[in-house]
């Protein structure tokens, strides 16, 4: 790699780098405090053997667990549940991600020509929602960097068939993947589409059904071993046991490949169906809850184009997409398909492109058919799409550059262009994105600046809070301060707040109230309070106002 290219690569590693590992104390999320406790749960289940006690939910957040529950190996002195407890664990999920997205980038650079992974590398460092996410002790960014290694992996190896390593490697991420969050499983639709996508044309259907059976019994097996290898559950010697059998039939499915022995091929189908059989008989109160999690709606109400409703249908996740992505994301990706689609006949590697963008599109419309068809629909579950309509956006740059190009005569004008073409695009994405450091989470795509997006769809990011407190802490009453939160907030600001904080139903004396727009739009509170006090200050994030603090002249109950 030449040093002008080398030094543009590690610009960006540092540009991926320090969003996520700076200010993490900021912004306390809600369900955070919930993975903070699993993790300790779990790192203790681990030191003490008591594999029994492992908490189990339908989105397993198994590497979340792990990451998070590093911070109690590091002998550091702080209040377990501080802030000092969240950035912690927030700066080892960090650490994780950034050397993934390390990684990611020599994934693209083998799939993709240099410039086409260098655009999708830094779609990725700058994408907002990624960004909120991967500053979170959650599930949904490890999950979508898995699932960005499990697709890109697969890819690799459907265009170089011969090349075992690469499904081995997919099924790896596969399984760390499932280990994240449940809606990983919806690969397994997606891998044999992909399959078929990339058959020999005019070959015989015998020997590409076979290749599909092979290819999809060593991947499942690879994901199953890692399973076993990183959920202490089955850390068993009976699972031990199983764990060889498994090694074992993915060493015989690497020769199989080569030799197609179908006595071989059978039993150790029959192994992996074994295994996998105890596997899930072990671990099935996790499928009963991810059952309940998709046909069950969640306990806050939406709003959605004006209305308050339990479930937003299938208008959510496209309105969301739109408001979520940025600017040119979904321009430049429409536009990538579109011209490769009028290129397909040119050569083979047009060709070949063009079926791995029907890969990358295919996956994102069946993430977005299943997500729509369950029960609890939230903005952050539209993540792992994202990552992939960035490798979509930076195809379409690419040839938008190449056609550029072809249009500009003199070789030193041409260059020029190019460069200012893509400097404006990245700016034009970055600026705004940065701008809002630490509150990605609150970016929405310019393109809705003309309107209220406050009108159109729940604000379901807890952000400002932390803010609220840091207003209230500056009053020269700060220790007696006693404040009534809305419901969705009173967790988070606690966490900030020197005070105390009460809920409305506990009809406590307090100063001030403080509102949470998520509880106006859904119509738990009123925007003015209900404690009928006078606007003290108003937090505002993006343009929007988030947070209403109110000064109570008042006694509730009295």
């Amino acid at each position: 790699m030449k040093q002008p290219f080398l030094f543009l690569v590690l610009c960006l590693f540092l540009l991926m780098g320090m969003p996520r590992l700076f200010s993490l104390d900021a912004h306390w999320s809600s369900d955070e405090t919930l993975w903070l406790q699993r993790s300790a749960e779990f790192m203790r289940a681990v030191q003490t053997g008591k594999f029994e006690q492992m908490p189990l939910a339908s989105h397993l957040g198994i590497p979340t667990m792990w990451l998070a529950g590093l911070r109690q190996t590091v002998g550091m002195d702080f209040t377990r549940g501080s802030q000092q407890d969240l950035a912690l664990a927030r700066w080892f999920i960090g650490v994780a991600l950034w050397s993934g997205l390390v990684v990611v980038f020599f994934l693209l650079r083998r799939l993709f020509m240099f410039w086409t992974a260098m655009f999708a590398w830094t779609f990725l460092a700058i994408n907002p929602v990624f960004l909120a996410q991967s500053r979170r002790v959650h599930t949904d960014a490890l999950a979508t960097l898995f699932i960005l290694f499990t697709v890109l992996l697969f890819l690799l190896y459907c265009v170089s068939p011969k090349q075992r390593h690469y499904l081995i490697f997919s099924g790896i991420a596969f399984g760390l993947a499932c280990l994240s969050k449940s809606y990983s499983l919806i690969l397994l639709f997606w891998a044999p589409a992909c399959l078929f996508l990339f058959r020999q044309r005019g070959g015989a259907w015998r020997s590409f059904l076979s290749h599909a059976f092979l290819s999809g019994l060593l991947f499942l097996n690879c994901s199953l071993l890692t399973v076993f290898a990183l959920w202490p559950i089955f850390w068993t010697p009976i699972f031990g046991l199983r764990a060889l059998c498994l090694l074992g039939a993915i060493f015989f499915l690497t020769v199989v490949k080569q030799q197609d022995k179908t006595f071989v091929t059978m039993t150790v189908f029959a192994v992996s169906i074994a295994v996998g059989f105890f596997a899930l008989k072990t671990v099935s109160e996790v499928f009963s809850s991810v059952k309940w999690a998709i046909t069950t709606g969640h306990e806050v109400e939406y709003f959605f184009l004006g209305k308050v409703v339990s479930n937003p249908g299938w208008l959510f996740y496209p309105f969301t997409l739109s408001i979520e992505s940025t600017p040119l994301t979904i321009p430049l990706a429409v536009g990538g398909m579109v011209w490769l689609w009028k290129q397909r006949k040119e050569n083979t590697a047009t060709t070949q492109q063009l079926r791995i963008t029907f890969s990358f599109l295919g996956c994102v419309l069946l993430f977005m058919l299943f997500f729509s068809l369950t029960g609890r629909k939230f903005s952050r579950y539209l993540l792992p799409i994202l990552p992939m309509l960035d490798v979509l956006a930076s195809i379409g740059l690419f040839y938008m550059v190449k056609w550029l190009c072809t249009r500009i005569k003199k070789p030193y004008f041409r260059r020029t262009a190019n460069v200012a073409c893509v400097v404006f695009i990245l700016l034009l994405t970055a600026v705004p994105v940065f701008a809002l450091h630490p509150y990605y989470g609150t970016y929405y795509n310019l393109c809705w600046k003309v309107t209220d997006i406050t009108q159109i769809i729940t604000i379901d990011e807890v952000e400002g809070l932390d803010l609220a407190a840091k207003y209230l802490n500056k009053k020269s009453d700060r220790n007696q301060i006693a404040v009534q939160a809305s419901d969705l907030g009173v967790e988070v600001l606690g966490y900030y707040l020197k005070g105390t904080v009460h809920r409305a139903d506990e009809n406590r004396s307090v100063d001030y109230e403080v509102v949470y727009i998520q509880d106006v739009q859904i119509g738990r509170v009123p925007q003015t309070g209900t404690l009928n006090g006078q606007l003290d200050h108003t937090i505002t994030l993006n343009g929007i106002d988030y947070i209403w603090i109110y000064k109570v002249s008042h006694i509730p109950g009295k």
